[in-house]
């Protein structure tokens, strides 16, 4: 099996490769596929990322969940050295700024962690994933952190979004890796059977 580093290297060409087109298209169908989940149109609450560098243009579910009046809670670094994720009820998205590492962050509001939210359903970024559930994010363990107190309970539901060339077969874990119950990607949903 590769180390994680040699699989984020490898993602990360990947994405530097693809064309924008061709990631827009992606993007896309995989919101399509989601927007069409039963389980996020029951969501009432949901926690959701904002797609940049080269992962799944997020926006379009973003735009749908305020219009469908769900509540939509977006991660913010927090901590002295931005070393935490904490997440910011926003309803509108002309409340995001650039931050460091490229990211788009709601500026203003109380951020929370997200066991204290009512959150249904999370999407998790992710450099890779496994059919499986298992996870290989950017290697500061910001979301598995975030997700540890909720990692035994079925609710919210964890949706990992990919392109499905970033799918593989195995990737190394450690104890404190949280997975994702199923995924998106532009070719539809996979549940992932070892987390239900």
């Amino acid at each position: 099996m590769h180390s994680k580093a040699d699989i984020r290297a490898g993602s990360a060409a990947r994405r530097r490769e693809r064309s924008p087109e061709d990631a827009a298209a992606r993007s896309s169908e995989l919101c399509a596929h989601v927007l069409a989940e039963a389980r996020w149109r029951a969501a009432t609450s949901v926690a959701a990322f904002v797609g940049v560098k080269g992962e799944p243009d997020t926006r379009p579910l973003l735009i749908a969940a305020l219009a469908a009046g769900k509540q939509l809670w977006l991660p913010r670094m927090a901590g002295p050295r931005r070393q935490h994720i904490e997440f910011v009820a926003v309803t509108d998205l002309v409340a995001l700024a650039p931050a460091p590492f490229g990211l788009l962050e709601p500026r203003e509001g109380p951020g929370v962690a997200l066991a204290e939210t009512d959150v249904d359903l999370v999407l998790m970024p992710g450099l890779a994933f496994t059919r499986t559930g298992v996870r290989l994010g950017y290697g500061k363990a910001h979301y598995d952190g975030a997700m540890a107190p909720l990692r035994t309970l079925s609710r919210p539901v964890r949706v990992g979004l990919c392109f499905s060339d970033e799918l593989v077969e195995a990737l190394p874990e450690e104890p404190h890796d949280v997975g994702v119950h199923a995924l998106a990607t532009e070719l539809g949903l996979i549940d992932c059977v070892s987390l239900q």
